[in-house]
C-alpha cells in the first residue's frame, strides 16, 4: 500500500486550435479537450504547466480582539507571479471582493482577509494564480491560538470530518464556501458513539452562490465526545472547513482546518507521542454503507516482543470509533508515526487529536491524516515559525531504506539549505523531530526534501503569548 504513486488531480484546458492548409485542402479543426477531474484529495503542490491554478482557502473568523486571519502566497520561481484573490463572506447580500496581486521572485505575500472584506462573521478566499506555480496556505487567528491550514486544490461535492468534540461547552462550527455563482444544496449527516443523525433543518440546506454559510453550534449535536460529520452536495461543489474551540473535558485551544474531500483506504500521520500528560486519540469515521475492518500500525517504533503492533478496529457502516494510543498494549513512550488502513474500498477518514501539556495548562490540536497517494520526497510550507523552537517539524520515512533529509529556506537567493540541516539521517520507517533556530530560516517558507518518500507535519507555536503547539501537515510537493 505504501508504494502508491502520487496522483495529482488537476484540470488542464487545451484551447489550441490547429489550422493546417496544404494547397486547397480544407483546414481540419482540432476540438478543445478537457481532462476529467480525479477524486479530490488533501492539498498538494501541483506540478506541470497551467493556464491558471486555483486555491480554495478554508476561512477565518471575525469577532473579538485577536480574531482574524490571512492568506500567504509563496512564489518559489525566478520571475514574478501574478494572480487575484476573491474574498467571500457570510453576510447576506454582500458580493465578494476581488483584488489583483503580484508576488516577486522567491518571495511571499501575506494578504489580510478582513481588510479586504470588512463584513461578516467568517470570510474565505479563492486565490487564482496565472500560469500556475506557487502555493497557498492560510492562518486563522484566535485568542485561544492561531491555526494554520493549507488551501484546497479544488472544490468537492463531499466533505468529511471524524473528530468533532462538544463536551463541557466546547463549540464547533462548519464553514461552507460556495465560490461559484449558482446556489449549492447540501445534506449533513452526523455520527456519534450512539449512532447517526440527519437533522431535518440540515437537509436540502441552501448555500448562496459566491458566499459563505456557517453552521453554528446551535444547529449541531451538543455534549458529544465524538462527532463525525459527512457533508454531501446534491447540487454544486463547495469547500467545507471546521472550527473548534475546546473549553473543557481535557481539551483546550482552537483549531480551524479543511475537511477531507473524499474517503480513502489509508491515512498516514508523522506525529504522535506517548508521555506524561499527553492524550493521543485517533478517530475513524466509516462513510460507507458496510462495516469495515481498520488496521492501525504504529511506525518508527522499535521491534519488541512486548508490542505486537497489530491493532484492529471494526467500524460500523456510517459509524465512528476512537482509539487512545496510551491504551494500545505495549506501545512504548516516545514519538511515533501511524498508518490506518482498510483492505477494501476507500471508505474511511481518520483524524488525530493530541492534547499536550502547555505550561500550567494544556493545548489540543487536531490533524486530518494524509492519504497514501501524497507520500513523496518533497514537502513545502508557506507558513513557518517566527520563533526559534524545538521539534517544529516531524518527518516520517515510509520507505524501507535509510534516508537523509534536507531542510531549505526560501529567500532572495532561492532555496538554500539551513546550516546543519543538509543531511539529517532518517532511518527506514523512522520518525524524527527537527527544531529550527537559525535566523535565516525563521518566518520564511520552508522546503523539506528527502532521498526517500516522506510525510511532514509541523508543530507551530499557537502565538507569541500562548504556550503549546498547533499541528498541521505541510504541502506535498
Amino acid at each position: 500500500m505504501i508504494g502508491r504513486r502520487v496522483v495529482a488531480a488537476t484540470v488542464l484546458l487545451a484551447g489550441l486550435v490547429a489550422m493546417v492548409a496544404v494547397g486547397r485542402t480544407p483546414a481540419v479543426p482540432v476540438h478543445p479537450v478537457f481532462t476529467t477531474l480525479g477524486r479530490p484529495t488533501m492539498p498538494f503542490v501541483p506540478g506541470g504547466n497551467f493556464v491558471t491554478s486555483s486555491w480554495f482557502c478554508p476561512g477565518v473568523p471575525r469577532g473579538a480582539q485577536g480574531v482574524g486571519g490571512s492568506v500567504i502566497v509563496v512564489n518559489p520561481s525566478d520571475g514574478p507571479l501574478n494572480g487575484s484573490i476573491s474574498v467571500f463572506t457570510d453576510e447576506a447580500g454582500v458580493a465578494p471582493v476581488t483584488q489583483d496581486f503580484v508576488v516577486e521572485a522567491r518571495a511571499r505575500n501575506q494578504i489580510d482577509l478582513l481588510s479586504l472584506q470588512p463584513q461578516g462573521t467568517f470570510v474565505s478566499a479563492l486565490v487564482e494564480v496565472q500560469g500556475g506555480g506557487g502555493f497557498v496556505e492560510q492562518q486563522a487567528d484566535h485568542p485561544a491560538g492561531s491555526a494554520v491550514a493549507p488551501c484546497a486544490n479544488s472544490t468537492s461535492s463531499d466533505w468529511y470530518f471524524a473528530d468533532g468534540f462538544t463536551l463541557e461547552g466546547s463549540t464547533e462550527q462548519l464553514i461552507v464556501t460556495n465560490p461559484f455563482p449558482d446556489d449549492a444544496i447540501l445534506n449533513f449527516e452526523f455520527a456519534t458513539n450512539e449512532g447517526t443523525r440527519q437533522p431535518s433543518r440540515l437537509q436540502g440546506f441552501p448555500v448562496k452562490g459566491n458566499s459563505v454559510a456557517v453552521i453554528t453550534q446551535e444547529s449541531l449535536p451538543r455534549d458529544e465526545a465524538t462527532l463525525a460529520v459527512s457533508v454531501h452536495a446534491t447540487r454544486g461543489r463547495v469547500v467545507v472547513a471546521r472550527a473548534q474551540q475546546y473549553l473543557g473535558a481535557g481539551r483546550l485551544g482552537y483549531t480551524l482546518s479543511l475537511g477531507a474531500p473524499s474517503l480513502s483506504d489509508q491515512y498516514f500521520f508523522a506525529d504522535g507521542e506517548i508521555g506524561p500528560g499527553i492524550i493521543e486519540r485517533y478517530t475513524v469515521y466509516n462513510g460507507s454503507d458496510r462495516d469495515v475492518a481498520v488496521q492501525a500500525v504504529f511506525l518508527g517504533v522499535p521491534a519488541s516482543d512486548q508490542f505486537a503492533n497489530d491493532t484492529e478496529l471494526t467500524v460500523p457502516a456510517k459509524g465512528v470509533v476512537s482509539l487512545q494510543a496510551s491504551e494500545v498494549p505495549g506501545l512504548p513512550e516516545g514519538r511515533h508515526g501511524a498508518v490506518f488502513s482498510t483492505l477494501g474500498e476507500s471508505s474511511i477518514v481518520v483524524e488525530r487529536a493530541i492534547t499536550r501539556p502547555a505550561g500550567d495548562s494544556v493545548a489540543t490540536s487536531v490533524v486530518m491524516g494524509s492519504p497514501a497517494v501524497l507520500a513523496g520526497p518533497r514537502w513545502s510550507m508557506a507558513i513557518g515559525s517566527d520563533l526559534a523552537v524545538e521539534n517544529i517539524l516531524v518527518v516520517l520515512n515510509v520507505d524501507g531504506v535509510d534516508a537523509t533529509v534536507t531542510v531549505k529556506a526560501l529567500g532572495p537567493g532561492g532555496e538554500v539549505a539551513v546550516p546543519g540541516m543538509e543531511a539529517i539521517v532518517l532511518p527506514a520507517g523512522g520518525v524524527t523531530a527537527i527544531g529550527i533556530s537559525d535566523p535565516a530560516a525563521l518566518a520564511r517558507p520552508l522546503v523539506i526534501e528527502s532521498t526517500s518518500r516522506i510525510y511532514v507535519e509541523r508543530l507551530l507555536p499557537r502565538n507569541v503569548d500562548l504556550r503549546g503547539r498547533s499541528g498541521s501537515f505541510a504541502l506535498a510537493g
